[in-house]
């Protein structure tokens, strides 16, 4: 699995379209909306249906995403990252 910056030196656009999002997901928080993210620092999250989830209070969780065959989409927490 290639690194933030091996993917930057190779695509220096997508150091731009990452800051772009990290701009967008700040809104968000401070629009009261919580985000979803994947991770280095939780492996786990990053591919599959493993996700970061974010709420504007900081709180953080590892969280299982799966879209049901009738296009439902589940959520499930795994566990919390941070004690708040």
């Amino acid at each position: 699995m290639l690194t933030l910056e091996e993917i930057y030196a190779q695509d220096p656009n997508q150091k731009v379209i990452d800051e772009g999002a990290g701009w967008g997901a700040e809104q968000m928080l401070k629009a009261g909306v919580p985000i979803f993210y994947r991770d280095e620092q939780y492996p786990e999250t990053m591919e599959g249906n493993l996700f970061v989830k974010e709420y504007t209070s900081g709180a953080k969780f590892i969280v299982k995403k799966e879209l049901t065959d009738d296009l439902r989409l589940l959520e499930e927490i795994i566990r919390p990252l941070n004690a708040l």
